[in-house]
């Protein structure tokens, strides 16, 4: 039995997720340490460069923000972007007390942004199961970035048939964290359109991933055009 099968899934429910947010906005830090781990492989994976222009999508309360304005300095700029006006709020806060002038959070829908104002280097999607099983979302974003931009995702994933019992347990706490249990045999499976080097790793026996590759240089020049090149 897979856990699409065992559990609802169907397309991402951005009404819900603002209203699950809402509730975990206050303790979300907390419930967040054990997957510090991944947080930082995967930002690792961005090979960030002093001065670089990157994108959190899905930022939360930017519990990424540190190791990212870590990696791309004073000179370099973060957005991050996200759903819940109760979680961008804390994110708000969060990059104030490190740079406000630096680090930018921009409230709302992924696929409703205007981003056209940066051409971003890289991209990080933690935990961010929802965004990656909207195309429509995905392709808005890779609107806004650079051909050869570096991308790194990771997240929670179905596990192998051996690790059933552990997987049932994972996905069942990340329940409140996403509103749609669709794509987990393969989160990523959108992302080839974009970056067609796209490779991933499993962690925690299975049940979670890390992934990374570029954007290739002909999907971000149909998505845009040429006019960043200067």
């Amino acid at each position: 039995i897979s856990i699409e099968t065992a559990m609802n899934f169907g397309k991402p429910d951005q009404t819900l997720a603002v209203a699950r947010y809402a509730r975990l906005a206050q303790n979300y830090d907390a419930s967040c340490q054990r997957i510090t781990p991944i947080r930082e492989e995967a930002i690792a994976l961005l090979g960030l460069r002093a001065g670089d222009r990157v994108l959190d999508v899905a930022c939360g309360t930017g519990l990424s923000f540190p190791l990212l304005y870590s990696g791309v300095g004073a000179n370099g700029n973060v957005v991050g972007i996200e759903l819940s006006p109760h979680m961008s709020a804390l994110a708000r806060c969060r990059a104030a007390d490190i740079d406000g002038r630096c680090i930018r959070v921009v409230d709302g829908c992924a696929n409703k942004l205007s981003l056209d104002e940066i051409r971003f280097d890289a991209v990080l999607f933690h935990y961010t199961h929802d965004v990656l099983r909207s195309a429509d979302e995905l392709a808005h974003l890779f609107a806004s970035v650079k051909p050869d931009a570096r991308v790194a995702v990771a997240g929670n994933k179905q596990g192998s048939a051996w690790a059933l019992p552990l997987s049932l347990i994972t996905l069942f706490r990340a329940r409140n964290y996403l509103t749609t249990y669709e794509g987990m045999q393969a989160p990523w499976s959108h992302l080839p359109r974009w970056v067609p080097d796209f490779q991933w790793q499993t962690r925690q026996a299975g049940t979670s991933y890390v992934g990374w590759g570029h954007v290739s240089v002909i999907a971000a020049s149909k998505s845009w055009g040429n006019q960043w090149f200067d």
